[in-house]
């Protein structure tokens, strides 16, 4: 009895030891799209506070109107957001701000990024090239939980105690595929990863 005890322990310690093994940056590549994303401060302890998050939701299957990400193989990839409810005109350096405004354009931003995943630590860390509203680069580390072969979600303290919290679905494990046109769905959160501003 104690043999079989044995070998039962062995095979579920071996299970559990292959299956985290399998987690690398290759389970991301492919074509993922935004399902909801949370956006809220935290309390000392970490914990969300329930009167300050904003919850928008998308069908992760709309390339017309939502936001996807494309992990290549190369550990490069393409944000493609759908979304943008405005674009500035003509930036001023001097007063960093747009001297117009286009609203509710029919537009697809799209930001290069490099990224590689800690799995001993579960993050996801992404460098992104962002070319609006001018051309600057940053760095994000998201805490991955839940990841499966369709779907994951992440954590973002993008400024001290502000949190971006998203969840993803795969859409394809193709990574060709073009950028679409869109119209608008959120506000901008400055600093955050999907939705810099």
């Amino acid at each position: 009895m104690k043999q079989v005890k044995l070998i039962a322990a062995i095979a579920v310690m071996t299970l559990t030891f292959v299956s985290c093994n399998k987690v690398s940056y290759k389970s991301f590549v492919g074509t993922w799209g935004v399902e909801k994303i949370e956006y809220y401060n935290i309390d000392y302890a970490g914990n969300p506070i329930p009167a300050t998050i904003e919850t928008y939701t998308y069908d992760p299957n709309d390339i017309k109107n939502g936001i996807q990400l494309v992990f290549k193989d190369d550990k490069t990839g393409e944000m493609r957001d759908n979304t943008i409810d405005t674009v500035g005109v003509n930036w001023n350096d001097e007063t960093q701000d747009f001297e117009s405004y286009v609203y509710n354009p029919d537009t697809t931003i799209v930001s290069t990024f490099t990224c590689s995943f800690d799995k001993d630590e579960s993050v996801l860390s992404m460098t992104v090239k962002y070319t609006y509203p001018y051309v600057y680069t940053r760095t994000f580390m998201m805490k991955v939980s839940d990841l499966t072969d369709n779907s994951f979600s992440y954590e973002n303290e993008y400024r001290n105690d502000y949190v971006e919290h998203a969840y993803l679905k795969r859409i394809s494990d193709d990574t060709s595929k073009s950028a679409n046109r869109s119209k608008p769905v959120r506000p901008r959160k400055l600093g955050s990863f999907l939705s810099n501003r």
